[in-house]
């Protein structure tokens, strides 16, 4: 054999070879992400996606036909994360460094990749345009891609676009027109003494949590950290302006765009959704407790929300920690990136979207590649416990693995709340298929909580569901932020969960995740490796201390007496007849002792099943400190109850 004749022979057995490493035993195709070369000094290393098409979820056809446009998000090929398996390449790889770093590295590299392909696509898409084919197209780097207006028979006419891997039918409708009458941006400043623990009043969860242990014994009030507050509508207070984050680089209200981000007076926040700064749909009344307007209003104040003079009452888990808000259920992707543009260190969302389908890929990568951001996403678990089955009780945000922690919700006397949705969940989609995944992160209060007014006053309860849950734990990890700005987000999750107090069954579970936050705990925790990083001496942070592990029992035992107030009471009905009041306390239903809602609820319903035509059911109440007996019929009483405690509100 010649010497041209065994080199060519070589050649070919080594390119069958790499064929073969390729392709595995069925002949399928193996990882076909490959990393290329950083594009300048200080970026970061890029991927490219795997796989092309087109996702329309069966859910959104009815949609295109009846609507005739639905918006669509398009990905480019270059990404920063390529596959599903890339958030956790990139954890490993960054393992040891700082989250400022990797910040500035991260969104320089987004940046320069949309960049360069929106520079390639550009001339295509304005064609499109032209043609009426597409509208409305708006770019985003947070995942590189756009997104447009358009009709089914026009879809394929995108894969024509340079760079276009993946595109999805999207849920959300197109951008509605600002709401009239709302309040416009640059909410005065209120001039507020200097921060001191002891002049406030603290509501349980705040001691529960031992949020105030951290402010008085570790001098940690979340100083220095931004929280972005996603949500449907704002109200603005004095109890909030304080902590109101006000953008540098815009002068409030004077319709001028001054930091050149394409949006106008973003200075507390912006709708994107209306396209407009103003955060406040309707008029909210001083006085008003309509869960409705103060949703957003309650996140923040759980947060960062401060005392006012006169009524001092401090409802912040990190009362000196600012915050933003935002809308943008329709176009999300630009609320997250404002908040990385604007250095936010958490976002918080307190809401859930269920059937997403593959669109869910789209959440998971914005939310991942913010995560690199230097952004810590925080959501509640959700409140389907009781209308969904495991693994679909958690939905969209909070059931998106690594970088969304998720907050399941416990009540006063620590025990589960029945409607707070658990875990695993399932991610099987064509970018990610984790399979079951374990769900949720820990748990926190959020049941009979503390309602705060715009004017400063409140309510000793009243504020339900997992919406409340997630806010304490962002303003948890605003406080760990506080304490080291350069904590990474896994370290992060790694801290504050190990150091949860253990509410549930032993262990992680799927109801409570690892356990009730310990923000003192966590903050120590913090500080000490922060301490030994630094090469000070950790001393006065080491191991766990006597005192700072939250005493379980105890506080079940002072909290004993849980007393069913009625509420209101329905016109006409058995409870009306029978002579019952509101703030009435029940005591006996049939003979039975109740001390919780569901005693109440399990009774009725007992004595319906026992005997439905029963007349003379004796209803045991406390009035003013009397005991009274009603004779009421079997069947529903046509009330409503609440749970107050015999423990202070505040202290």
């Amino acid at each position: 054999m010649s010497e041209i004749t065994s080199r060519l022979f070589f050649f070919c057995f080594v390119a069958f070879l790499a064929c073969l490493s390729g392709r595995d035993c069925c002949g399928a195709e193996g990882p076909s992400v490959r990393s290329v070369p950083p594009l300048a000094e200080g970026l970061l290393v890029t991927e490219k996606l795997a796989g092309e098409g087109i996702w329309l979820d069966p859910g959104f056809e009815m949609r295109f036909r009846r609507a005739r446009r639905s918006r669509v998000t398009v990905w480019f090929e270059d990404q920063l994360l390529g596959d599903g398996e890339a958030y956790r390449r990139r954890a490993k790889e960054f393992a040891g460094g700082k989250r400022r770093e990797l910040r500035k590295a991260a969104l320089k590299t987004l940046q320069a990749i949309h960049g360069r392909s929106w520079k390639q696509a550009s001339a295509r898409l304005d064609e499109l345009v032209g043609e009426g084919k597409i509208s409305q197209v708006e770019p985003h780097w947070i995942v590189n891609g756009f997104s447009c207006l358009t009709v089914q028979e026009h879809l394929q006419s995108l894969r024509s676009v340079p760079g276009v891997k993946k595109i999805f039918v999207a849920a959300n409708r197109p951008p509605s027109r600002p709401p009239p009458g709302a309040l416009a941006p640059g909410f005065p400043r209120p001039k507020r003494a200097p921060f001191d623990p002891k002049r406030y009043k603290h509501p349980w969860y705040i001691r529960s949590l031992q949020a105030d242990r951290a402010w008085k014994e570790l001098g940690i009030t979340g100083l220095g950290t931004l929280n972005v507050v996603h949500d449907f509508s704002f109200v603005f207070s004095e109890n909030l302006a304080a902590n109101l984050y006000r953008n540098p680089g815009e002068v409030p209200a004077n319709g001028i765009d001054d930091d050149r981000n394409g949006l106008i007076d973003d200075y507390h926040g912006y709708n994107f959704d209306a396209d407009t700064a103003r955060l406040t749909k309707v008029p909210v009344a001083l006085n008003s407790s309509s869960p409705r307007w103060m949703h957003g209003f309650m996140c923040a104040a759980i947060i960062c929300g401060q005392g006012v003079p006169g009524k001092e009452y401090e409802f912040g888990i990190a009362p000196q920690a600012r915050w933003a808000g935002v809308i943008g259920g329709g176009r999300f992707e630009r609320a997250v990136q404002w908040a990385v543009e604007q250095g936010a260190d958490t976002y918080s969302m307190s809401f859930s979207i269920p059937r997403l389908g593959e669109y869910r890929s789209h959440w998971r990568k914005v939310m991942e590649q913010g995560s690199l951001c230097g952004v810590f996403f925080v959501s509640g678990a959700g409140n389907f416990a009781e209308s969904e089955e495991v693994p679909v009780q958690m939905r969209v945000p909070e059931d998106i693995p690594e970088v969304v922690f998720a907050a399941a919700g416990v009540q006063r006397n620590f025990s589960r709340t029945p409607f707070s949705s658990q875990g695993p969940v399932k991610w099987q989609t064509e970018h990610y298929r984790d399979g079951l995944v374990a769900k949720p992160e820990v748990c926190a209060f959020n049941m009979g909580l503390p309602f705060l007014r715009r004017d400063g006053s409140v309510m000793g309860s009243g504020l339900n569901g997992n919406s409340f849950a997630g806010p304490m734990f962002c303003g948890a990890i605003a406080l760990m932020l506080s304490a080291d700005p350069d904590l990474l987000p896994w370290d992060l999750k790694e801290i504050i969960t190990t150091t949860a107090t253990d509410v549930a069954a032993p262990g992680v579970d799927s109801q409570t995740g690892h356990g009730l936050i310990n923000c003192y705990r966590a903050v120590r925790e913090v500080l000490r490796r922060k301490a030994l990083r630094e090469g000070r001496d950790a001393g006065p942070f080491t191991g766990r201390q006597a005192g700072d592990e939250i005493d379980i029992s105890s506080a079940r035992a002072e909290l004993a007496r849980l007393q069913i107030r009625i509420a209101r009471v329905e016109p006409g009905s058995q409870a009306a007849r029978a002579g019952v009041q509101v703030n009435d306390t029940v005591l006996s239903y049939n003979g039975r002792l109740i001390t919780t809602r569901t005693a109440l609820r399990t009774a009725v319903e007992a004595a319906q099943r026992q005997d439905p035509d029963a007349e003379k059911i004796l209803l045991v109440l406390s009035r003013r400190g009397r005991k009274i007996k009603l004779p009421v019929k079997s069947g529903s009483l046509g009330v409503r109850v609440a749970a107050s405690y015999s423990a202070p509100v505040f202290q």
